[in-house]
Formats: C-alpha cells, structure tokens, sequence
C-alpha cells in the first residue's frame, strides 16, 4: 500500500515561515542571506564548531558554507523530497552562489528522504550528523513511560514522585520574563560547556524562538529556582523540546530532567499531542528511557569538482567518528 504523500514526510515545526523567519534574526551563527530563506550562506555556527570539537578533527571548511536549513533544527525540509521539481530548482539556484565557498550541504534529512534527494542530482559527499530522538505519546505497555526495561520503569516513577514530594513542579510560559529566559539559556549552554563545546544560545536568539507561534518556556521549579528547563515549540500536534538543560547540583535530592518527561508524557493527551520530539545529542540517556533516533543526514554538493579530494575525506572522518560517539 502506498500512503499518501502527505504522510510520507510531513512538515516539522523546522518548515514554517515562522522559524525561518526567526532564525534569520539569530545571533549565535554568522549568515548571509542570499534571497531564499531556506537557503544561507554560513561563515560561523557553533554548532558546527561543537562537532569539530567532538572528534578533535580541527577544523573541516575553511571558506563559507551554502546551507540548506539550519544546523539548530531539528531536521531538514524532507518534505521537499516528493518535489524533485523544487529541489532540483533549489540546488540549481545555490550553484550560481557556490563560487567562493565551500559548496552546498543540505542538513538532517531523514536517510529516505537524503536519498531521494540524492536521486534528483548525486551529492559529491553524504554523512550522518545526528539522530533526533522522539516518543510516540501513549504509546507502549505505560501508557507514560511506555516500553523502558522494567527496572528503569520503576526508577522513573519513583524519581518522579520523590521529586513532586519534594515541591518540584512544571511551569509552562508562552511570555515569560527576559530573566526566567537566561536561566534556561544559561542550563542550555552548561550542558554545552560540559562537553567542551562553545556557547550555542543567547538571549536574543531565545526570544526570536520563543515568538514562534506555539512557542513557550518550559521549566522545573523548586521553591521559585529553575532546576531544569527548555525553550519548546507546539507544532501540529507534536511538542518539540528544542534547547535545554538542568542543574547537575540538585541531582541528589531531585530529579529534574526525568520529572520534565515524566510531567509531558503524563500530560501530553491531554493536549493533543502525538509526539514528544526530544531533538539531538545525549544519545545513550534518550535511548535508554525510551525514545527512538530517527538518522540524519547531511548532503555535501562540492562548488568545485577539484575540491572533492580536499573536503570529502574529512567529511567522511567526521561521520565515522561521530557515529562511533553516538553510539558509546
């Protein structure tokens, strides 16, 4: 049976005007628009720099990157896959930039949807940068913490409970004050730090998400203190945790990142949504309590053909090494 293809690759958050128009405000990457929102020229992101630093490759491009979508999303435009007509025209209009750059890298597609763009015209490098995790809300023998080992089920619970007795609770703002904004950023950017990236968000950069339409702050408070928190996006039916962190110091008394999840996929019928979408990286900790990791992959088209000798060996380091630290 074939499904509609509306079906196929729907739309994420990530497709909307409305990201793309506040992301083309950010102030974390430096970007040229070149007259197509989807399309940038990229000079600097940390997000990048941060898996240059992962496996300690240095760095990878040395002249700016045309990209198409954004690193900090959670995936790609996919659903331009069933248009071949518009990603044919797309990758023909980045040529006549690509003089002067590094080429062209279509960012976090789907694998089937990667290849399928692969077949409107051949990449010159492909690899997988990421997986972005998600929970299916409901679904599974909890109808919260769904199919997780059974010993993990019961810890759950009980770090939940031991946290809610102890007076954490969830508080969710869709206008929340400039200063609750830099304790979620600050968490966000520790979790960064901790791991010898640079910083990935500012204030500015918050905000222009958080004026997403379905865009709200969401936090664990203990007595008036953010112990965990996110910046997250309510998007067709799916909540998109997008930028987060916790505090590391109150991990013995609490448990604010397992009290969050617990909190949303308890809630989340409720609300209408169907997918608890928990974005990229700490793999082995969104494994390990449940959520599937959708791959994703990257297209590299060259601006030139003799710099594929240069650039696709690195690419391909990157994505052996970066697949060896997912999977740890």
């Amino acid at each position: 049976m074939t499904l509609p293809q509306t079906m196929r690759y729907p739309r994420t958050v990530f497709d909307t005007g409305e990201w793309l128009a506040a992301w083309s405000a950010n102030t974390v990457e430096r970007r040229r628009p070149t007259g197509l929102p989807l399309l940038q020229c990229l000079e600097y992101s940390p997000f990048w720099h941060g898996y240059e630093v992962d496996t300690g490759l240095g760095r990878i491009w040395d002249r700016p990157l045309l990209t198409v979508g954004s690193l900090y999303a959670g995936y790609g435009p996919a659903y331009l896959a069933e248009r071949p007509e518009e990603v044919a025209g797309l990758l023909d209009h980045a040529a006549g930039l690509m003089p002067g750059t590094c080429g062209l890298l279509v960012l976090n597609l789907p694998l089937e949807a990667a290849l399928e763009w692969a077949i409107v015209r051949p990449p010159d490098g492909m690899l997988r940068l990421d997986h972005a995790y998600h929970r299916v809300v409901g679904a599974g023998r909890d109808p919260i913490v769904g199919d997780v080992a059974k010993d993990k089920r019961h810890d759950w619970r009980r770090r939940w409970r031991r946290s809610a007795e102890k007076g954490l609770r969830l508080v969710e703002e869709t206008d929340p004050a400039p200063e609750r904004i830099d304790e979620v950023v600050a968490l966000a950017n520790g979790s960064a730090l901790r791991h010898g990236w640079p910083r990935l968000y500012d204030r500015a950069t918050a905000q222009a998400v958080l004026g997403i339409p379905g865009g709200r702050l969401l936090r664990a408070d203990w007595d008036g203190r953010t112990v965990a928190g996110y910046l997250a996006l309510e998007h067709d039916h799916r909540l998109y945790l997008w930028a987060g962190g916790m505090d590391h110091t109150v991990v013995q008394q609490v448990s604010p990142y397992l009290f969050l999840l617990y909190e949303l996929l308890r809630m989340g019928p409720e609300r209408g949504w169907e997918r608890l979408e928990f974005g990229k990286g700490n793999d082995a900790f969104k494994r390990r309590y449940g959520f599937t990791g959708v791959e994703l992959w990257s297209l590299w088209y060259a601006a030139d053909p003799g710099d594929v000798p240069t650039y696709r060996p690195r690419l391909a380091a990157l994505h052996q090494k970066l697949g060896i630290a997912q999977e740890a």
